[in-house]
């Protein structure tokens, strides 16, 4: 079996959703003929997937310049120096900007940027003894495609650098336009000497393509785990439960106009306030609650924080429908939510809400698991026929295509990533 030198800085028990795709190929690409070896930096506490995962040190920069000011390193500077904050939302005072201005200085190109020597270094020890036949970087943080460049020259074997969200061309990139610049020569000559560029969606490997014309570059979507979801679901709630799990952001990927729309329903009478439900799992947000007081839904809505991955996988399966907020932005349209393939797996009917359809709507055409939906009106429409669902065969009917949700699973995407890593080995020699 060929071996794989797999670096990510998320990887389980980290919680975050980039784990999730990391955590996926680990365990799925032994079935294509491809032994991975995780690289990350040293785990937290927690239970760990089966495999081989070479742990490294690693150093906070933030934390140690905090350090130098007799900071606490787990506390903002807000909060420690006790600076305002603007109390106009989106908007910043000026030494907040200029926080902002020499933190990004700080941790250019991003935060991790202190695991990078110790990440070289445990790649040099692990050439001492043994080898590998491919390097597969995943990122974000772009600071693991800066150590996958590296592997390749101390291992001499072909690197697949992925693309979880883009670099530069990212729709979210927080930065200025002069860090912008600056930044994509970086990126230019890191990635020069990939063999080949893998993203999530077609959108986004076609903008890689038009920065990296001279490199493969293709795209292969997120998954789900089908071990997570047994074919046998809990009880479903005996609510009209409408349930979201993961960050929100206000103005941005937020349920104001389902608020609205729901308290709409219930003032006329067509939606019972007392069998409604709607359900948020997930970091809290300050400004969440007096929404839900503005729209008098006190009552129906439930704001429960962040719980445990198979408690929110389990709630998401009990759940009447399934909430899934996509950015808000017209020209954003080639960027799934992590989210949307867990929901998949939970084989609840999806309700996307907002944003453009880009490839969220087409992914529920096709799986027919789900609908996207773009106006108060027709939201409103929505809503009216599945609560009508609801009152009729006390439950909400799920349509799903079996046999069109099984392309998105973790074994799917890992197939298609062992046909890249097969393909770019080949090519360099390193194949069998």
């Amino acid at each position: 079996m060929r071996r794989a030198l797999l670096i990510t800085y998320h990887y389980p028990p980290r919680p975050d959703i980039g784990s999730v795709r990391p955590r996926g190929l680990s365990k799925y690409l032994p079935e294509f003929g491809w032994e991975t070896i995780v690289l990350t930096p040293r785990l937290p506490d927690g239970p760990r997937p089966p495999g081989r995962v070479i742990e490294t040190a690693y150093r906070d920069v933030l934390a140690d310049w905090k350090a130098r000011l007799g900071l606490e390193a787990t506390r903002g500077l807000h909060e420690q120096i006790k600076l305002p904050v603007s109390s106009v939302p989106r908007t910043k005072c000026f030494h907040t900007r200029a926080i902002d201005w020499v933190k990004s200085a700080i941790t250019y190109p991003d935060p991790i940027k202190g695991w990078v020597p110790f990440a070289i270094e445990a790649v040099r020890e692990f050439a001492e003894n043994e080898k590998v036949d491919a390097i597969l970087s995943s990122a974000p943080p772009v600071s693991c495609h800066l150590i996958g460049r590296r592997a390749k020259e101390i291992l001499k074997c072909p690197w697949l650098a992925d693309f979880r969200d883009l670099w530069t061309q990212d729709f979210y990139y927080p930065h200025g336009r002069v860090r912008r610049v600056a930044e994509a020569r970086l990126e230019k000559r890191t990635l020069g000497s990939a063999d080949a560029l893998v993203t999530v969606s077609a959108p986004l490997a076609q903008l890689l393509r038009e920065k990296f014309s001279k490199l493969p570059v293709t795209w292969i979507t997120n998954g789900f785990d089908p071990e997570e979801f047994p074919h046998e679901g809990p009880e479903l709630t005996k609510t009209f439960s409408i349930t979201y799990t993961g960050q929100m952001y206000q103005g941005k990927r937020d349920p104001g106009l389902v608020l609205k729309v729901v308290a709409d329903l219930v003032r006329e009478g067509i939606l019972r306030q007392s069998e409604a439900r709607l359900r948020f799992y997930g970091p809290t947000e300050p400004w969440l609650p007096a929404l839900v007081q503005r729209c008098g839904l006190d009552g129906t809505v439930e704001i429960h924080g962040v719980v445990p991955r198979d408690a929110a996988l389990a709630h998401q399966r009990e759940s009447q429908l399934l909430l899934l907020l996509p950015w808000r932005d017209a020209t954003e349209v080639g960027a799934y939510t992590g989210k949307v393939f867990e929901y998949l797996g939970s084989k609840r009917p999806i309700l996307a809400v907002g944003g453009a359809p880009g490839v969220i709507a087409e992914l529920l055409d096709e799986t027919k698991a789900g609908v996207h939906v773009g106006s108060e009106a027709r939201l409103r429409e929505f809503l009216i026929e599945a609560y009508a669902d609801f009152c009729r065969y006390g439950h909400v009917p799920y349509k799903g295509s079996e046999t069109a949700i099984q392309h998105y699973t973790h074994i799917e995407m890992a197939r298609n990533f062992a046909a890249i890593l097969d393909q770019i080995s080949k090519e360099s020699g390193n194949g069998s």
